[in-house]
C-alpha cells in the first residue's frame, strides 16, 4: 500500500499494519526504531537504531525537532506499524546533523565534537558518510517501527518540556528531596537532587 504526503515529497509504503490508531497532539511522545538508507541502487545503509548500543528514538511532537519530516511521518502511523517512507531530498537536508547528534550521543562526553557552521565548512561534520551526504544531498528512505505512543498525561515530562512556572515548582521539589536525603545521610541521593535543581535553574537563567 502506497500513499503520498506533501505533494509527493514523501511516499509511504506499509510493511506491516499497526494494531491500534492513536490520536496525536502536541506533547505526545512517540518511541520508534528507524533505519535510514540512501535511495541509490544498493540502498546504502546510513543508520540503524537497532545497532548494538543504540536506543529507540524518542520524539515529542510540537517541540520543533530539527528534522520536521519525522514528526510528519510518525503521525501517519499506527501503534506497532512498520512503514517505509521515501523522502525527497528537499525535506531531509538536516538529516546529516541529526544523525551526527544521535551518533555522538553514543560516545563519551569528552569525545564529542561541537559542530558549528565554521567547523562544517573547514572540517566537515566528522563522519565520512555524513559529509558525503551533506555535500551531495539526495532522497532518503526511512523504515520506521512505532514502539509506543504516549499522550502528555501518560508520562513524566522532562524539564525541557516544562514552562517556567513548572520548572520553578520542580526546583522546589528537588530541593526538598535533596534536604530530606541529606537529613538521612543519603549523600549521593542529595547530590543528585541538588544537581538536578541547579541544572533547571541554569536553563531558566539562559533564556
Amino acid at each position: 500500500m502506497d500513499c503520498s504526503l506533501e505533494d509527493a515529497k514523501i511516499v509511504k509504503t506499509v510493511v506491516h499494519a499497526g494494531t491500534k490508531v492513536v490520536p496525536f497532539r502536541d506533547g505526545t511522545k512517540v518511541r520508534f526504531h528507524y533505519e535510514t538508507r540512501k535511495c541509490d541502487e544498493s540502498r546504502t545503509l546510513i543508520d540503524d537504531s537497532r545497532a548494538k548500543g543504540q536506543k529507540p528514538m524518542e520524539l515529542v511532537l510540537g517541540k520543533k525537532f530539527k528534522l520536521e519530516v519525522w514528526e510528519t511521518v510518525v503521525q501517519q502511523m499506527a501503534l506497532h506499524e512498520v512503514a517505509r517512507f521515501r523522502c525527497d531530498r528537499s525535506v531531509v537536508m538536516q538529516y546529516p546533523f541529526v544523525s551526527k547528534t544521535i551518533r555522538d550521543a553514543q560516545k563519551p562526553r569528552e569525545e564529542r565534537k561541537h559542530c558549528c557552521g565554521m567547523t562544517v565548512q573547514n572540517e566537515g561534520i566528522g563522519y565520512r558518510d555524513l559529509d558525503e551526504l551533506f555535500n551531495n544531498p539526495q532522497d532518503l528512505e526511512f523504515t520506521i517501527e512505532i514502539l509506543s505512543i504516549e499522550s502528555p498525561e501518560e508520562y513524566e515530562r522532562e524539564s525541557w518540556q516544562l514552562n517556567d512556572g513548572e520548572k520553578l515548582e520542580l526546583v522546589r521539589k528537588m530541593r526538598e528531596q535533596g534536604n530530606a536525603a541529606y537529613g538521612r545521610k543519603d549523600y549521593p541521593a542529595a547530590q543528585e537532587a541538588y544537581s538536578h535543581a541547579i541544572g533547571i535553574v541554569e536553563q531558566l537563567m539562559l533564556k
